[in-house]
């Protein structure tokens, strides 16, 4: 979402803010140095992603307090799950070479991500004369969208879980312990709700997936 949200707002910067030059320690810089690039947009999106997900050692430092009882400093844990963090930043720059430069290693969710940021760069503005414009697809799948996550996620919640084994005998113990969600081992599961069929990763990036659920 992020990905989309800051194309338009980068256009919108791009004309808004004031091209005036400053100069400092020698450096020459500008609030608008020029038109919002593919670079700037995928600077913005990695950013974003990266600070979402958040880190898992804050999961270490919630266990000892809430499980274990200790008070641990705080100098503690910004060094924890900063550690932690840059361990996983430098495997990923030191394997590079083997995992991101050589064409073969081909990773579906970038994959997808960077024909998103060539398809909204490429001739963007320019108007369609033999099919609807981009950004009107782009609208018109936004709101398919948010009707598609509305049903399910507030007129009718029972859909993201759609236990219908348990339905027809909600009082047979050995019945809600097989095809139970909350409790049980949620053996024929049906949910018609996009957010927790993508809850592990989307379907559209890994098509075998689909086929697993």
């Amino acid at each position: 979402m992020i990905q989309l949200i800051i194309l338009p707002l980068g256009k919108g910067l791009e004309k808004i803010l004031p091209t005036t030059k400053f100069k400092t320690f020698g450096f020459i810089w500008s609030l608008n140095p020029g038109p919002f690039s593919i670079k700037e947009h995928v600077v913005i999106t990695v950013m974003a992603n990266v600070t979402f997900a958040g880190a898992y050692a804050t999961d270490i430092v919630a266990n000892q307090k809430l499980i274990y009882g200790q008070n641990v400093p705080w100098i503690y844990q910004i060094l924890l799950v900063l550690s932690t963090q840059l361990i996983g930043f430098s495997l990923a720059g030191y394997l590079r070479r083997f995992l991101v430069y050589p064409p073969a290693m081909i990773w579906p969710g970038a994959l997808v991500n960077s024909a998103l940021f060539n398809t909204l760069h490429k001739n963007y503005s320019k108007k369609e004369t033999k099919h609807m414009s981009r950004m009107k697809f782009f609208l018109l799948v936004v709101l398919c969208s948010f009707c598609c996550y509305w049903l399910p996620g507030y007129l009718w919640t029972g859909l993201s879980m759609f236990n219908w084994v348990c339905w027809i005998v909600p009082k047979n113990v050995p019945v809600n312990q097989l095809f139970g969600t909350a409790t049980g081992l949620g053996m024929g599961i049906l949910t018609f709700d996009w957010a927790m069929i993508s809850y592990i990763g989307s379907p559209l990036v890994t098509p075998v997936r689909l086929v697993l659920l």
